[in-house]
């Protein structure tokens, strides 16, 4: 066993033979009157759907324009084909298309041409959905308004999920409001696990000590109470680790709340980071694979995404330690590394260019064009290894970024 190692392990039982009593933590949040909100929302879609005809009856094809708000958050090249087909979108700028024409701050979607009026047409869907369900004050998740325009009529308009997922995204900017202010859901794809009880408006309480976890809420917003013992917040990125920490009783042993988002992480999952850091006040943790996108996915929660750069206030987790694994530890930990493909390189790139990269993070980045390794490689030897050993030294150490 390395020094490393050793060390790890000692940390790990002086920790273990000091169990703490916790008191329970309980908060409760003020329901919020959206009504007002609603009604400009729904003021807003019919001023939009107003000047679309006038601009049809004086016989001229209509186009919408919306402010393109990008700033230097976490840049999602990736797609939701890739990830989740819940995820947030973001559409590469095409400078040879003639529908959308950017600048510095706006987007044209202009009916005239072929791929600006599939774009119109679906965006012109949305806001009619959204408008029906502001009236109405119900919500429906973005899966189920997809099924629904799987028809004859709207077929073409959404091939896969991400098209409705972009076009709700351009109809926030267009309204200039938070995509979640549709009324229109994203599917939930996150878990929580550990001793957290959350109430809703609805009076639904949801106990998140059940085996494996359950899924977070649709819309965190109508939590009104939530319930811990718990001493902190533990993200993981994927759904295997996050099942074999719950095996190992990672939530008793570390007395953690467990979150993964399965890779990138949905606005949900965000949200509930974001709320159990501000109003539990819990310390929040993060374990990702040493990869470029290991560390983009642990930007995401830390500082947001471009996607919704707008939503940063509302979504990013300031808070956030990246506490592995780090690309200096491999060596150490005994974990052999693979080497980085094109793609990693690529995205390696993207993330030393942005400005809210520390000296810290660019020296890991530095060690990581070397290689990079899974955190399923630190406990392949050992099984237990990390949930046991690494963890509990890791924060009892304050050894994170």
């Amino acid at each position: 066993m390395s020094k490393m190692n050793r060390n790890v392990k000692m940390g790990f039982r002086i920790t273990d033979s000091q169990p703490q009593h916790v008191e329970e933590k309980k908060i409760d949040i003020p329901v919020v009157d959206n009504a007002e909100s609603r009604k400009q929302l729904v003021a807003r879609i019919e001023n939009i759907t107003s000047s679309i005809i006038q601009q049809i009856c004086s016989g001229r094809l209509p186009q919408i324009s919306y402010s393109s708000v990008r700033n230097y958050a976490t840049v999602d090249t990736h797609t939701a084909k890739d990830n989740d087909p819940e995820s947030e979108f973001h559409e590469e700028p095409d400078q040879n298309s003639e529908e959308i024409k950017r600048n510095e701050t706006r987007t044209v979607i202009n009916f005239a041409t072929k791929r600006g009026k599939d774009k119109f047409a679906l965006m012109m869907t949305v806001m009619a959905a959204a408008h029906r369900l502001l009236i109405i004050n119900s919500t429906i998740t973005r899966r189920s308004l997809y099924y629904d325009l799987k028809n004859d009529k709207t077929l073409n308009l959404v091939p896969e999920q991400w098209y409705l997922d972009q076009a709700v995204n351009h109809v926030a900017n267009l309204l200039n409001c938070s995509p979640w202010e549709l009324n229109l859901l994203p599917t939930s794809k996150g878990l929580v696990a550990g001793e957290l009880t959350f109430t809703l408006t609805d009076n639904r309480i949801i106990d998140c000590t059940v085996p494996g976890g359950v899924l977070i809420p649709h819309n965190v917003s109508e939590v009104i109470s939530v319930r811990t013992r718990a001493k902190m917040v533990l993200i993981v990125e994927k759904d295997a680790v996050f099942q074999k920490l719950l095996e190992d009783d990672c939530i008793s042993s570390l007395s953690c709340i467990l979150v993964t988002g399965k890779g990138y992480p949905d606005v949900t999952t965000r949200m509930l980071v974001k709320l159990l850091s501000e109003k539990l006040e819990l310390p929040v943790y993060i374990i990702v694979d040493a990869d470029p996108f290991g560390v983009d996915i642990m930007c995401v929660y830390r500082f947001g995404s471009a996607a919704l750069s707008r939503e940063r206030k509302c979504l990013a987790c300031s808070k956030v330690r990246w506490l592995g694994i780090h690309p200096s530890e491999l060596l150490a930990l005994g974990v052999n590394t693979v080497p980085l493909t094109e793609f990693d390189f690529s995205r390696l790139m993207a993330l030393e260019g942005r400005p809210y990269m520390t000296d810290a993070f660019r020296k890991e980045l530095e060690i990581m064009r070397t290689g990079k390794a899974e955190i399923e490689n630190v406990y392949s030897s050992s099984g237990r290894f990390l949930a046991a050993t690494y963890l509990p030294c890791k924060i009892k150490g304050n050894d994170y970024i």
